[in-house]
């Protein structure tokens, strides 16, 4: 076998770091950029699940942005992320700060909060979708043997259903919250806490002045991050209310689900996923910048 010149090692050499990343960035090009292509394309034509993109529109699809059945799904997202995320942060928080103590059966209760992170969210969105049914749902039931009401209550009815649809996101998320924070608060050095105690200062204080600022990067940093999950949240809402009643849940998902498979208008559903891109890029941008400033995820 012929021996290889010292220019053709030096060229192995060289190439081969590029070699071992070839399939990574074949995966990368076929699973992002190519969809990624794909949703640029047909936002800017007529485009149809079947068909695909048949033709240009001068950017027609992006007028249903400025359109006020789009600004109301807008709207219910916004809502449905600021308070979803703001219960999964406060609930997060103070159910960390409990389990962080030695209270007894601390390592089952650690388990156990777990629980609905690790159920799929259809499953969970089924297993809601019966408890809250307003003829037979358990939890009326359970409230009417207690005797705190004396009628049925439509948990998703149109004035409820958004409140109804948080709660179950805070329920979801909130697991992740708590095991960020357990991580973080194991980074607070115990002496500064029994020190702490001996001048005096109550829990309150000691929270706010000691314990959060050794949590903040995690806890700025998980915030973003179930910022952007939330904004991205279909399946459950789906699966608990289809966007209804009367779009009261209709979240900016829920109308990309609809304008491509309901109404077979792949190009305005692709025109609002960019608009959702653009946000879940924004966010991780942020991200990184808590990153830089020493988050720990």
């Amino acid at each position: 076998m012929p021996k290889r010149t010292l220019r053709q090692r030096h060229a192995l050499r060289y190439a081969e770091p590029y070699i071992y990343l070839a399939p990574t960035i074949g995966l990368f090009v076929f699973i992002l950029l190519i969809p990624l292509y794909n949703l640029f394309k047909y936002s800017l034509g007529d485009s149809n699940i079947v068909q695909g993109f048949k033709e240009w529109n001068n950017f027609d699809n992006f007028k249903y942005l400025a359109n006020g059945r789009f600004l109301d799904s807008l709207k219910v997202t916004g809502i449905y992320v600021l308070f979803g995320v703001l219960g999964v942060v406060f609930f997060g928080t103070i159910v960390a700060l409990a389990l962080d103590k030695p209270i007894p059966g601390r390592g089952l209760f650690r388990c156990l909060v777990i629980i609905p992170w690790v159920v799929p969210q259809a499953l969970a969105a089924t297993m809601w979708r019966w408890v809250l049914n307003a003829q037979f749902g358990f939890l009326n039931q359970a409230l009417m043997a207690l005797g705190l009401i004396e009628e049925n209550i439509g948990f998703l009815s149109k004035d409820t259903a958004l409140a109804t649809v948080i709660v179950v996101r805070i329920w979801q998320g909130t697991p992740f919250m708590i095991m960020s924070l357990l991580s973080a608060l194991q980074t607070v050095p115990e002496d500064i806490h029994e020190a702490a105690s001996l001048d005096g200062v109550n829990g309150l204080q000691r929270f706010f002045y000691i314990t959060l600022p050794f949590i903040r990067p995690v806890l700025l940093t998980t915030t973003v991050i179930v910022t952007a999950w939330t904004v991205q949240i279909f399946d459950s809402v789906y699966i608990l209310t289809s966007g209804g009643p009367a779009r009261a849940t209709q979240l900016v998902a829920l109308e990309i689900y609809s304008k491509a498979f309901t109404q077979n208008d792949l190009g305005t559903a692709c025109a609002i996923a960019l608009v959702v891109l653009a946000i879940i890029m924004v966010l991780s941008v942020i991200k990184s910048k808590f990153d830089e400033e020493g988050g720990l995820l």
